[in-house]
């Protein structure tokens, strides 16, 4: 191969794959990163047997229970008025009864 073509690669060994991947210099840390935010989200997800018995939830609760993403329950919970949002310092937890409540009577949201 001539020196002036020959690629310079790394390999990555990442945790729990036996097989190498081989990626240029300049995509090594997107990769990276990218598979670090796979494992971040799976460690996140919410288990929803649990939410079952809570009465008060996160925003983030809340959007995995529902299927709802977080920035629409924050705008729907933004007005100060809002029968489903108790707010605790500044943290807000949905009142999961009258969020039901809520959901159950709109058309969209």
């Amino acid at each position: 191969m001539d020196k002036n073509n020959k690629k310079n690669n790394i390999t990555l060994m990442v945790e729990e794959n036996k097989t190498p991947i081989l990626k240029e210099d300049a995509c090594a840390s997107y990769l990276i990163e990218h598979l670090r935010g796979q494992k971040k989200a799976e460690i996140e997800k919410v288990d929803l047997s649990i939410l079952n018995e809570k009465k008060l939830l996160s925003v983030e609760e809340a959007a995995e229970l529902f299927g709802i993403g977080r920035s629409k329950i924050r705008e729907l919970t933004n007005d100060k008025d809002c029968p489903f949002v108790l707010w605790i310092g500044g943290h807000r937890k949905i009142k999961r009864a009258q969020f039901e409540e809520f959901i159950m009577k709109q058309y969209s949201v």
